[in-house]
């Protein structure tokens, strides 16, 4: 890595630690409340199982200028349960196995559970998720799936389990790296196409976003009681993801969901740093 890429990576991690708020000094790193509970994330865990992906945005975050849209950041779920859940996400730190609750614990989240996909094709994606733990962070948003596939091993047809190979010397040697919302459609790639995970140029770079997976072919497991339509539209989702979101809402009980009033009273989700 050039001294250049090196003080650039160090610059983008900072900047995903600063949040923007109204009054002087108009940024801090403190931590701050989050309009998700912890009973909350308790109450959708049982609901999750492996192969699920989830969504999420924390508001006021200086890195949200450079996401457009709605959610800011996805993972995907590789273990259920409630003893012992795991995840895979690429964070700063490089791509990581943790639990749930690192996510979850935020301002918005969505779970979303793939269509019409067998047991084994969930096992093929969380496979292919946890071979690729301890691979670095992307900051170049290269998108480079097939050539990563192809470094794995890993079967882009099939995906059964048995079919994936992957080695911790392979990862120290060539560095393949992963942003977040390329390192779960990297471990869903065999059903790109029914999943639609498709490439788009955004601000020059030709990547899939988090809001990207809000399309039909994923359902709505799950929003935190801080999800509303109004809220997705406002900051910046897609018409096809408000219409999901409107659909599950419309579907489900949300007697116990937030109001825009309680949104607005925790903190002001349309913050400038929250442009989309």
């Amino acid at each position: 890595m050039s001294f250049f890429q090196k003080v650039w990576k160090e610059v983008a991690f900072f900047v995903g630690d600063v949040r923007g708020q109204s009054s002087f000094p108009y940024v801090t790193w403190s931590k701050h409340s989050h309009l998700v509970d912890y009973d909350e994330i308790m109450e959708v865990l049982p609901e999750i199982k492996y192969g699920d992906i989830g969504l999420h945005r924390d508001m006021h975050f200086l890195s949200n200028i450079f996401i457009p849209g709605f959610m800011k950041h996805s993972w995907i779920h590789t273990e259920d349960g409630i003893t012992s859940p795991k995840i895979v996400e690429a964070i700063s730190e490089g791509v990581v196995m943790r639990n749930p609750y690192y996510p979850l614990f935020s301002d918005f989240f969505i779970i979303l559970s793939p269509k019409n996909v067998t047991d084994e094709e969930r096992e093929g994606a969380c496979l292919k998720a946890n071979k690729i733990v301890g691979a670095e962070y992307g900051i170049d948003f290269n998108f480079d799936i097939e050539e990563e596939l192809a470094f794995y091993a890993g079967d882009d047809k099939g995906a059964a389990a048995h079919d994936l190979q992957c080695t911790q010397e392979n990862l120290c040697k060539y560095k393949f790296s992963f942003s977040c919302s390329e390192a779960v459609s990297y471990a869903w790639w065999h059903k790109r196409e029914q999943l639609q995970l498709y490439r788009q140029v955004r601000k020059g770079y030709n990547c899939i976003l988090p809001d990207d997976f809000l399309n039909h072919g994923w359902e709505i497991k799950w929003l935190s009681k801080s999800v509303t339509v109004k809220a997705a539209r406002d900051i910046g989702l897609h018409e096809e993801g408000i219409q999901m979101i409107a659909e599950y809402i419309e579907q489900n009980d949300t007697a116990g969901h937030l109001s825009e009033k309680d949104i607005t009273a925790h903190d002001d989700a349309l913050a400038p740093c929250e442009s989309s």
